[in-house]
Parts: structure tokens; C-alpha cells; sequence
């Protein structure tokens, strides 16, 4: 060990003698527009090393090429160590910590991109993050054992074929980067270094790709589960299962560049370390898991209770512990670029040419939101290749938007909003702004969307577009020079102020919290129910409550059909059961739980149905009778509450950990943002589908707080209420 230990540091010391004496790589000017670098590796004459050199070629006369498509940061799974927790209590997690853990996330990812490791190229050394040396010896290894030896490879890879220190040739390169990829022979894509979960993660790939796709149709939602329809479906173990969630949660599938690199490529090939596999069986298996909605199931958090899986983790006690699972993200990585490769008729019948589909950039820019990059700017510029230039905002102004990493990221988020708004001449980009509790760029205006965070939870207006139309007809007329110094000038009417807020629940160390301060809004409504359209009919306050906490929707359905109160009713008779057999259960990770306020939810839900008007679906009676049918369902095991799954989807979606229920003044219940509080305004601004929350500023002016839902409030009845209109100007 120590004659072993001197050598290797022997090499070490030679190979830094030999690198202290090799001068850094100094770029050519490129000679045109159209000039790219590739990258050419080829055997050494003695086949034992390879020679790297960066040669220059028009892009329409290059030899054929591969391009590389990798992450700059760190490629591996993050498995985050589990919190300790104490038997028997209910540990509150801060919101703050929630986000710091987020930003150490983040920093990490910082930290890996700028770690740098030498590469000689052209007897110059270029300095490369430790992920791409590693794609490189890959690289260097399929060159060496091509079986046209002597024959030199040529790859286009990002940051050694563009000079990163130059801001204008960096423009220019990332302005032809749609085109580069299209050029490409093949993309090849470098997810890092293999691990023990790769195996089962091609397993599992493989066994989808013999499903036929017709049979997809007939495999039970259940069969995901062993002794559920036995025999149906591929036969996939659940090890295998958590081997594919640990690869699509690699940071590659989360990168903002790969939307562009996979659609446009004409075939790919993935590496892992050694492993390798053709998308096309990667893209069947995301469309097998959308199409049988297994991605539902997919998720850790879910997984680990499983018996099989919980007593026998195997080389996944790290996976479980961690919050991982098959993101939508992934899916619709794969879904835009079958959908790029799709004919577009509506060009042909313009044009008469044969040309694919390409999305607006809003669309772009929406759909993968949930993508990350190292430099924020590329959270916009990443989709600008993909997006149809003859839709706005390219159809208005051809010339916005282009690359230049010589602005600041808040002026091109800010560029990007406002070319968004003027070309569309409306605000539902408002809806996408996130609450301010996860904003991380510094300095952006309330009304301009940090595209570098993800949205959670996602806007309302994907809850039901086409259902909402706030705003009635009120058009908004965009004062273009405003918006270019962060204020949006906009007309509407204040309907009302935020007079009490629901608890969230990470808000308390109670877990009946928020629950229970649901229950009290409830209580507090005023019968009847505010209701300017004049309507014959008006809700029971138990009705409003449902049907704001889903926002009036269930199973796509608008309004929710009757039916949802019922749903509702059993909803809340199964939370009291759980609560009040708690204490008896022996299952694993269902721990013994009661609290004083746990305990007071009972009589005031009592009290709320008691108060319901005669003939209502909710009395006490009917809620009683029904527990009784419940209960005897359970006896008998006839009991499936599988409606109540679909209504839990529809809370999550409406309502939510990260939507903050609220009364108004004048007695509209609403659910809007985290950061709304008492006092804040109610407003419907022009061309805006949804009410928004405001909240006054010292100077007279106003910030964003978010969208929101008011029961009542969805159609254009506040014409009825003839408020004045105001001016309001949004910094």
C-alpha cells in the first residue's frame, strides 16, 4: 500500500508539473454567424490515449457530428438524510427551513458547476466541471474502441465549443443552439456516473417496451400493487420501480436546456456511467406511466408504506427516506418532444411546405416551469429556439427577447413579462407569479414571475380554463413605457378586504390546526350568502365551504356536480374516525395522536351542521345516518371511499398546503395565496379571469400578492355591487 501510495503521487506530481507548464486555451474569434467549434477526438497513433483539438467549421459544411447534452452541476440523485423525529408527536416543519433546505439545494448545484478540473485541448488547458470530464472520458473511451480506428470523432459540447468568457460570441452560439442541435447526427446524453439502482431502472424500461401499447388501456390503476389483478400489467418489482424514480430524479431530467436538446434531436442515446439505452425506450415508459397514471403511485412517500417494500428496502433505505418520485416535469419532457415532431397542418395550409409543430413560447415557458438551469437568464432563454416565432410575442415584435447575458436577470424576467402581457393584452400571467415566500431573485417587481423557482402550487387558471371570467368583457390597454420601469398601470374594482385567514399546516405544531380554523370560517358566515347576481337559490354555509375548498371543481367538471357534497360529508366523517381510533392503532408510522384543538373540532363541526337550513344535505341527521352506513360498510368490507381519492385531488389542487383559505368583510369565502393576511384587498382588475389579492403600499401604490377563488365572485358579479373604478399602479 505505501509503494502503491508513493507512485500515484508520483503521477500526481508529474501530471502537475505538465500542467503548470501548459498555458490556458485562448479562443480564435469565430469567422462568421454561422461558425461553430466542434470538438474532434481521435486515437492516438499508439491507440493508448486520445488527441483533443477544437476545429472550426460553417455549420452547414460540418462533418457529421454528435451533440452532447449533459448538466453542469451535480448528475447524482439527491438523497437527503432523514429528520429525526420523536415517536408519538407531530414535528412541525417551518416553512423557512423548507426553503433554506431548498437553497442549500440550490448553493450545491452552484457549487458543483463552478468546481473545475483541467482538460488539454490543443496542447492548452481548458478548465471543465468535474461532470463533463467524466462525459469526455466516455467519450474518449467509444473513441478508442470504434471500430473505425484511426477515424477522429466530432462533438458539439456547450462550454468548450463556445468561449464562455466572451459575452457576445455567447450570444450569438446560444441564438443557434436550436440550430446546432437539429445539425446534430445524434444527441448524446451523459446523466453521470452509474449507481446500484441503474440496473433495476433498465429493467424496468425494458419489460414496459414489451407491453404492447393496446394493452395499456386495460391495465388496472390497482395493478401497480403485487396482489392486486395479479398478472396484469408488465411484471415489474417494486425495487425495480424505485430504481427508475432514482434515475428520473437525476438533476439531468430537471435541466431547462434538455426541453431543447431532446426535442430537436434525431435520435439520442443515454449513458449512465456504463450503461447506455435509446430514448425511445425511456420515452415509452413515461408514456406507459402518464397513460396508466401510475405516477400517482410512484412517489416514495407512498412507496415506503408498503409492506413488501418496508420490510425489505434492499439498496433503497436511502431512496425511501427521501421525498422522490416520477414528476410530471419528466413526463412532459418527452411529451414536447413527441409533440415537436409532430406535423403542424395549420403551417401547411398556410404555406404548402411540410414543417412540424412548434409551440408558443408561453407554452414553452409554463409547461416546464419546473425546470432548473445554473444561469437564471436561462430559465427564458432555453425556450426561445423551440418557440413558433409566428405567435406572440414574436408575431408583434419579432426583434424581443433575444440572448444577452450582458443584462441582469431581473431585466430579462422583467423583458419577458412584459412582452408576455403586451402581446397578449392581458393578465393572466398574474396567475403565475409565486408567492412571495419563494421568490429568490432579488429586486423584481410584485407582477413579474421569478422564473427561477418553480410554481407550487400551480395557478388556478389550469384548474379550469375557460371556466373563469372574473372581469366579465373589461379589456386593459398596456402602458408599454411603465411596465419597462417595473409599474403596471392597470383599472379595476376593490371588492372587499381580507378580514380573517385559515391556519396552514405547517403553520402549527397541531395537526388539527388548520382543520379547525376551516371549520370556524365556516362558522362564521353570514346566511344568506352574499349574492350580487341575484340568484333564486343560496348556498348553506357547508356548501360554500366545499365548494371553495375545491374551487368548485371536481373531476373537471365545473360546477361540481351535487354529488361532491356528499364526497364531502364522508371526507370529513373518515378524518373524525382516523382521529378518534388513533389512539388504539398499532400500524407502523400511525402514531397515537389528540390535542385540545383536535378535540374541539367535533363540537363546532357539530355546531355547523346543526345550523344548516331545514331540508339541507348536511344536517345533522343525514350526517349521523350516513356514519352509520359507513360503519356497517366497514363491517361487512364492502366500504372502497374511493371517490374520496378524486376529492382529496381536488382539495390539494384548489385549496392545499400552499393556498391560504379567507373570509372578507363582507362575508366571501375565498382561498388564495400563502402570504395573503387580514387587511390585505380583494380587486378585480381589466381582462383579468381571476380576483386578485393586493396588499397597499405607504406610497399609495400597490404589490401583488397573488390570485385567489371568491365563491360567488367568478363570473362578472361584481357589476351588480356598482363599485366605482380606480386606477391602481403595481410596483
Amino acid at each position: 500500500m505505501r509503494f502503491r501510495s508513493i507512485l500515484s503521487h508520483a503521477r500526481v506530481t508529474q501530471n502537475l508539473h505538465f500542467l503548470l507548464g501548459t498555458a490556458t486555451y485562448r479562443y480564435r474569434p469565430l469567422p462568421t454567424a454561422t461558425s461553430i467549434r466542434l470538438l474532434e477526438l481521435k486515437p492516438s497513433p499508439d491507440k493508448r490515449s486520445v488527441l483533443s483539438s477544437l476545429k472550426t467549421y460553417e455549420l452547414h459544411h460540418a462533418p457529421p457530428f454528435q451533440a452532447l447534452s449533459y448538466t453542469w452541476g451535480n448528475p447524482y440523485t439527491t438523497l437527503p438524510k432523514p429528520a429525526p423525529s420523536s415517536p408519538g408527536k407531530h414535528r412541525r416543519i417551518d416553512p423557512s427551513v423548507q426553503e433554506l433546505g431548498s437553497s442549500l439545494g440550490h448553493a450545491n448545484e452552484v457549487l458543483w458547476s463552478t468546481r473545475r478540473k483541467a482538460y488539454v485541448c490543443d496542447g492548452q488547458i481548458i478548465n471543465i466541471t468535474p461532470n463533463l470530464r467524466d462525459a469526455l472520458r466516455m467519450l474518449s473511451t467509444l473513441a478508442t474502441s470504434s471500430k473505425a480506428s484511426g477515424s477522429p470523432g466530432y462533438y458539439w459540447i456547450d462550454s468548450l465549443c463556445m468561449n464562455q468568457e466572451n459575452v457576445a460570441e455567447r450570444n450569438a452560439q446560444v441564438s443557434r443552439m436550436s440550430d446546432i442541435f437539429k445539425a446534430a447526427d445524434s444527441v448524446i446524453v451523459w446523466l453521470g456516473k452509474e449507481d446500484e439502482s441503474v440496473p433495476d431502472a433498465i429493467t424496468t424500461m425494458e419489460r414496459i417496451s414489451q407491453t404492447p401499447e393496446d394493452d395499456w388501456p386495460f391495465i388496472p390503476y390497482t395493478s401497480f400493487y403485487e396482489n392486486a389483478n395479479p398478472g396484469k400489467g408488465p411484471n415489474i418489482s417494486y425495487h425495480n420501480w424505485l430504481g427508475l424514480i432514482a434515475l428520473l430524479e437525476r438533476p439531468w431530467f430537471k435541466r431547462a436546456w434538455v426541453v431543447q436538446e431532446i426535442a430537436l434531436a434525431k435520435n439520442a442515446i443515454v449513458y449512465c456511467g456504463r450503461y447506455n439505452f435509446s430514448w425511445e425506450i425511456l420515452s415509452k415508459s413515461l408514456s406507459f406511466i402518464k397513460a396508466t397514471k401510475f405516477y400517482h403511485h410512484l412517489q416514495t412517500e407512498k412507496m415506503k408504506h408498503i409492506n413488501a417494500v418496508r420490510t425489505n428496502p434492499g439498496i433503497y433505505k436511502r431512496v425511501l427516506q427521501a421525498r422522490l418520485g416520477i414528476s410530471v416535469g419528466s413526463v412532459y419532457l418527452d411529451v414536447t418532444r413527441i409533440k415537436l415532431n409532430e406535423p403542424d397542418r395549420s403551417k401547411h395550409a398556410e404555406t404548402g411546405v411540410e414543417a412540424n409543430y412548434r409551440p408558443p413560447l408561453r407554452l414553452l415557458m409554463d409547461t416546464h416551469r419546473f425546470s432548473k438551469s445554473t444561469d437564471p437568464r436561462d430559465k427564458v432563454y432555453a425556450f426561445l429556439g423551440l418557440a413558433d416565432r409566428r405567435m406572440a410575442p414574436f408575431r408583434s415584435h419579432p426583434d424581443v427577447l433575444k440572448p444577452d447575458y450582458s443584462l441582469s436577470v431581473q431585466q430579462v424576467y422583467l423583458e419577458a413579462a412584459q412582452a408576455i402581457m403586451v402581446s397578449y393584452r392581458n393578465l393572466s400571467l398574474l396567475s403565475h407569479v409565486q408567492d412571495a415566500s419563494r421568490t429568490r431573485i432579488p429586486g423584481l417587481p410584485s407582477w413579474v414571475p421569478d422564473y427561477s423557482v418553480t410554481l407550487d402550487p400551480y395557478p388556478l387558471r389550469f384548474r379550469g380554463p375557460g371556466h373563469w371570467k372574473a372581469a366579465g368583457k373589461l379589456g386593459w390597454d398596456p402602458n408599454v413605457f411603465s411596465m419597462s420601469q417595473g409599474l403596471l398601470d392597470v383599472q379595476g374594482y376593490q371588492l372587499d378586504h381580507v378580514d380573517q385567514v385559515a391556519t396552514l399546516v405547517d403553520e402549527s405544531d397541531d395537526a388539527s390546526a388548520s382543520w379547525a380554523s376551516i371549520v370556524k370560517l365556516g362558522l362564521s358566515l353570514e346566511l344568506p350568502y352574499p349574492n350580487p347576481a341575484r340568484k333564486k337559490q343560496t348556498p348553506s354555509r357547508v356548501e360554500v365551504l366545499w365548494r371553495t375548498l375545491t374551487t368548485d371543481i371536481y373531476n373537471k367538471t365545473y360546477p361540481a356536480p351535487e354529488h361532491t357534497g356528499s364526497l364531502f360529508i364522508d371526507y370529513i366523517l373518515n378524518l373524525q374516525i382516523r382521529h378518534r381510533l388513533t389512539p388504539w392503532s398499532k400500524a407502523d408510522e400511525f402514531q397515537p395522536y389528540h390535542s385540545p384543538v383536535s378535540d374541539l373540532i367535533y363540537p363546532e363541526w357539530d355546531t355547523l351542521l346543526r345550523l344548516e337550513p331545514p331540508g339541507s344535505p348536511y344536517s345533522t341527521a343525514t350526517y349521523k345516518q350516513r356514519l352509520s352506513t359507513i360503519i356497517g360498510s366497514m363491517f361487512k368490507g364492502t366500504y372502497t371511499p374511493i371517490g374520496l381519492q378524486q376529492l382529496q385531488h381536488e382539495f390539494d389542487q384548489g385549496a392545499g398546503k400552499n393556498r391560504r383559505l379567507f373570509k372578507t368583510r363582507t362575508g366571501y369565502l375565498g382561498t388564495g395565496s400563502r402570504s395573503l393576511a387580514e387587511g390585505d384587498e380583494v380587486w378585480i382588475l381589466h381582462s383579468g379571469n381571476l380576483p386578485l389579492i393586493l396588499r397597499r403600499l405607504s406610497n399609495g401604490h400597490h404589490q401583488l400578492v397573488g390570485e385567489a377563488f371568491v365563491y360567488g365572485l367568478m363570473h362578472g358579479e361584481f357589476q351588480g355591487l356598482e363599485l366605482p373604478r380606480r386606477q391602481v399602479t403595481i410596483e
